[in-house]
């Protein structure tokens, strides 16, 4: 059964392909990197299946025994599955699910080292509740901070909410404009003006939203915004 990369890997792998790789780019890259990896995971288990079984042609009987045989209860890992497609399905997705997130705070961090941040000097990870926190001028000596959420390809209502919480700008790769209507446009404008911050999200997003807000920029532009608030301690 072939390796499942971590998302650290699968970063990697997509800046071999292309080192100039903007944030949209490379985050659409480990995507389709994954879903490779997935769909070679799947093929890898079809193919141990019907190595088990002697096909000479799909009869009405191999049939039969096909389902009978995918139907089963099956046991991997000390663990017991109801048959063949929960295991597959239940492992595929305990094993890519936080890979997915993960690449999207990946493509974040990347974008801060990009413009010369550090980590754990100028940003911290997963710390406080939240994704990412950035410092003026430095962690040791914090006059002020920014905290930013990171959110996939769906922006959902409670992440909008949870903004409020642990987050002063927040970061995604959001892919349906549909998303944000006047409502959601609206709180996050709130929100964010409250904090100083700002609402990144791809151009492609931007470009066919109908409700536009006033704190809302391209995700391209996240980078240099932070390295202006480690600089002058705020977003200009």
């Amino acid at each position: 059964m072939p390796a499942i990369p971590s998302s650290e890997e699968l970063i990697e792998e997509a800046l071999r392909n292309n080192p100039n790789f903007n944030v949209n780019d490379l985050h659409s890259a480990t995507f389709d990197l994954m879903m490779h990896y997935k769909a070679k995971y799947y093929e890898s288990k079809v193919d141990g299946f019907l190595s088990r079984m002697t096909l000479s042609d799909i009869s009405p009987e191999v049939k039969r025994r096909l389902r009978i045989e995918l139907l089963q209860p099956i046991e991997a890992n000390n663990v017991e599955y109801s048959n063949f497609m929960e295991e597959a399905s239940r492992r595929i997705s305990q094993a890519f699910q936080p890979i997915s997130g993960n690449l999207a705070e990946l493509c974040a961090q990347r974008e801060l080292e990009r413009v010369g941040l550090e980590r754990n000097i100028h940003f911290t990870r997963r710390r406080e509740r939240t994704d990412f926190i950035v410092y003026y001028p430095n962690f040791t000596h914090c006059e002020r901070r920014h905290r930013i959420e990171v959110k996939n390809v769906k922006i959902r209502e409670r992440a909008v909410r949870g903004l409020g919480f642990d987050g002063d700008s927040i970061l995604g790769f959001f892919d349906d404009p549909n998303e944000f209507s006047r409502g959601n446009v609206e709180l996050i404008d709130s929100l964010c003006q409250e904090r100083n911050g700002y609402c990144y999200l791809p151009n492609s997003t931007l470009e066919q939203m109908t409700y536009h807000g006033n704190r809302f920029r391209p995700n391209t532009q996240f980078g240099s915004d932070m390295l202006a608030f480690v600089q002058n301690g705020r977003i200009p």
